[in-house]
C-alpha cells in the first residue's frame, strides 16, 4: 500500500498548526442588512479577475460577505501536494496518498524513478501538476502516461528544493472511479442544490443527497480558519462499492501564482448555467442568513448586463417557485 512521506506530513503539520492559530470564527457574523449587488459596482473588481467576467457576482458576493479573498492562500492551498497533506491530517484516509514527484526523483535517481513509482504505488498512480484547474475540461484529462513517458526519456525535470510547495509535479495513489461529484460549500454549510455529476449535464435532485450529507460530515474535523470565509468546491470519488473519497477541494479566491488573480468554481461562470448556479447561491444566502440579495441592472452599458440580468431572472423564479 502507498504510504505517506513523513518529511512531507512534518512540513504540512507546521502549515496546520498556522491555521489553527488563526482568529477566523468558523462562522462570519450574520448581516443585520439586505445585500446589494449592483452591476454599476463591477468595475474596479474586474482588476485581478482570473475567471470569466462571469464570476464577477460570486466575487461581489464574497466581498459583500466581508471575506478575505486571500484568506486561504496564505497556507498556499491551491497547492496539490500542501492540500492534501493538510486535507489528511485532518480527514485521514479519506484523500489518496500524494507525493512529490521531486522527492520521489531524489530518492531513487532519475533514472530508477520509473520502477521506484511502481514500488510505491503497487494498485496504480496519477500524476498531475501541482498547481492547475480546470482539468475536467480539458480534452486529455489523464496526462500519466505523458509523465512516465518523460520520466523514462529522461526528460522530465525535477526541484531541487525539498520544500512541499516547491513541487511542480504530484503523484497519487489510483481511485477507481464509478462517480464524481462536485459539492458546494459556504462556510460550514452545504448548499444543497448545488451538487452535480462532474462529468455529466443536468439536475440531480436525488442523487445528491448522499454526497451532501458525506460532505457535511466531514466540516466539523476542519479547524475554523480552515472552514471560515470559505467558498469552495469539493470534488468527491465514488467507488462502485459507494465508497467516497475526496479528490481535490477548490478554493475561491485571488489565486496567487497559477493563473494569478480571483477564481471561484466554474460551475457559477458556465455560459449556459452559470446564471442559474450563481442565483441558487444567492438564494442559499437569502435563506441561510435571513436577508434579501438585491441584484440591481443600474448601468445599461456594460457587457456584463446580460448575464447579470438572468442571475436577478433566475433568482426571481427560485423565490416564487418556479425554478427548482
Amino acid at each position: 500500500m502507498p504510504e505517506w512521506n513523513p518529511e512531507e506530513q512534518m512540513q504540512a503539520a507546521r502549515i496546520a498548526r498556522a491555521i489553527e492559530a488563526c482568529p477566523v470564527p468558523r462562522r462570519r457574523p450574520r448581516p443585520n442588512e439586505d445585500i446589494y449587488l449592483r452591476l454599476s459596482e463591477f468595475e474596479p473588481l474586474r482588476a485581478g479577475l482570473a475567471s470569466t467576467r462571469r464570476a464577477l457576482p460570486v466575487r461581489q458576493l464574497c466581498r459583500a460577505l466581508r471575506f478575505d479573498e486571500e484568506h486561504a492562500f496564505r497556507w498556499r492551498l491551491e497547492h496539490k501536494l500542501v492540500q492534501a497533506l493538510v486535507v489528511n491530517r485532518y480527514l485521514p484516509g479519506l484523500v489518496p496518498v500524494t507525493r512529490g514527484l521531486g522527492r520521489l526523483a531524489r530518492q531513487y535517481g532519475a533514472s530508477a524513478l520509473s520502477q521506484g513509482l511502481k514500488q510505491e504505488f503497487p494498485n496504480g498512480l496519477y500524476i498531475k501538476p501541482s498547481l492547475g484547474d480546470s482539468s475536467g475540461e480539458r480534452p486529455q484529462k489523464d496526462e500519466t502516461s505523458q509523465y512516465l513517458a518523460a520520466i523514462a526519456g529522461g526528460r522530465q525535470e525535477f526541484p531541487d528544493s525539498e520544500a512541499i510547495i516547491d513541487e511542480d509535479v504530484v503523484v497519487q495513489d489510483r481511485l477507481f472511479i464509478e462517480k464524481e461529484y462536485r459539492v458546494h460549500t459556504l462556510e460550514d454549510e452545504v448548499v444543497e442544490d448545488l451538487t452535480f455529476l462532474r462529468y455529466g449535464r443536468g439536475n440531480i435532485p436525488g442523487e445528491r443527497d448522499r454526497p451532501n450529507a458525506w460532505v457535511r460530515s466531514l466540516l466539523p474535523a476542519f479547524p475554523a480558519a480552515l472552514v471560515g470565509q470559505s467558498l469552495l468546491g469539493w470534488d468527491i470519488a465514488m467507488d462502485a462499492q459507494g465508497r467516497m473519497r475526496v479528490i481535490e477541494i477548490n478554493f475561491t479566491g485571488f489565486h496567487p501564482v497559477h493563473r494569478r488573480g480571483f477564481q471561484c468554481s466554474g460551475y457559477y461562470q458556465d455560459p449556459e448555467w452559470g446564471a442559474s448556479l450563481t442565483a441558487r447561491l444567492l438564494r442559499f444566502v437569502e435563506k441561510s442568513d435571513g436577508v434579501t440579495v438585491h441584484v440591481e441592472i443600474d448601468v445599461d452599458e456594460l457587457p456584463d448586463n446580460v448575464f447579470h440580468s438572468n442571475v436577478a431572472r433566475w433568482l426571481n423564479m427560485l423565490r416564487s417557485g418556479e425554478a427548482q
